[in-house]
């Protein structure tokens, strides 16, 4: 079978855990063809996976290159996500393709989208066969707010690659005093991401725990707010900012951290999370994390790391077992990884999801 996969082809775990994916399918004995918008142009054939990438420009053009790649390939199975979508479904169905799939990432209320793109996104959304939501949350959305069927969705989480990527020098550092308790912080700086309750529940605990530091991984439009509420919290000597971070330097910061903490206020899936607990670094994760909704909690453990992100207070207790130094362990984070995001069973799911019946 032929799959076309519509999808950003970079340097970032997203894209692995999709290459990887393709991968695994040609092992399986499909072909795939990847396709990508970026800033230069190029086609090459990578671990046998044909990954064709055209120049993204304006809207008619990247239109074009959809319609051209589909006409093409003539694929019997599209999967297209984010910004691929529509066009994917409109040409694929011009084209007769026997299964035309998307894969499903957002909450609205992370992309904020206006009443009209949510009837625009409806009607393309009538052209798809199936749907693939990357948690149970977003599951929900595309049933209520999308009016996607529920017959046709199906909730079918990521894997990680991090924690197979080889480590390579880097050029950030971090504390290494065994009694400096070292906080991370990674994700877009924004204020849906929440940063702030982190600085405020420090701030308090201060008092009682002063052998921390908070490091701040990424960049956005909250970031220089962010550093003024350090200044005022008077957090200037716990806190660094260290911006942008390469895949590589990500490996060297969840290794580096002893608790990372995750506060979003929505997060339709939250790969930071897996990334993390793949590596078994420790995490304290907002509620509101998708990637939750996968996860078996017979053993009744999310109230020692799971927290409200509306409340400092919950934090804080959260945060206390941490600058203890008797947190969860290592062992436990990265049992529930390999217990929840099993790359063979997740991997299972989706051959079933591309079937043509």
């Amino acid at each position: 079978m032929k799959i076309l996969l519509f999808h950003t082809y970079n340097q970032g775990y997203l894209s692995s855990f999709f290459h990887e994916l393709s991968v695994k399918l040609i092992q399986e004995g499909h072909e795939v063809v990847s396709f990508s918008w970026k800033a230069s142009v190029s086609e090459q054939i990578i671990e046998g996976v044909k990954v064709i990438v055209k120049r993204k420009e304006g809207y008619l053009i990247n239109y074009r290159n959809v319609y051209n790649v589909i006409k093409k390939e003539r694929p019997e199975v599209i999967v297209s996500n984010f910004s691929y979508v529509n066009p994917a479904l409109l040409f694929g169905k011009i084209f007769k393709v026997k299964k035309n799939i998307v894969w499903f990432h957002s909450l609205n209320k992370q992309i904020n989208s206006s009443a009209t793109k949510i009837f625009i996104k409806r009607q393309f959304l009538k052209l798809t066969d199936a749907v693939i939501a990357n948690s149970y949350l977003t599951k929900k959305e595309l049933n209520k707010l999308y009016h996607v069927p529920e017959y046709k969705i199906q909730a079918i989480p990521f894997w990680t690659t991090i924690s197979e990527q080889k480590k390579q020098p880097s050029s950030i550092s971090f504390f290494k005093d065994e009694n400096v308790i070292n906080i991370g912080c990674p994700g877009r700086i924004a204020i849906d991401k929440n940063q702030k309750v982190i600085l405020e529940a420090l701030s308090t605990l201060k008092h009682t725990y002063n052998k921390f530091h908070l490091y701040f991984a990424g960049v956005g439009e909250g970031l220089s707010d962010l550093e003024k509420q350090v200044e005022i919290l008077n957090l200037t000597n716990e806190v660094t900012f260290l911006k942008h971070l390469s895949a590589n330097d990500m490996l060297h910061f969840y290794k580096s951290q002893d608790v990372v903490v995750l506060p979003s206020l929505h997060e339709a899936f939250g790969l930071v999370f897996i990334e993390a607990i793949s590596l078994g670094t420790p995490v304290i994760v907002s509620s509101q994390f998708g990637a939750l909704s996968f996860v078996n909690d017979n053993n009744k453990m999310f109230s020692k790391f799971v927290f409200n992100p509306n409340s400092e207070k919950d934090l804080q207790e959260k945060l206390k077992p941490f600058l203890e130094k008797k947190g969860l362990t290592k062992a436990f984070y990265k049992a529930l990884y390999q217990d929840n995001f099993n790359k063979d069973l997740i991997f299972k799911k989706f051959l079933e999801s591309i079937q043509i019946s």
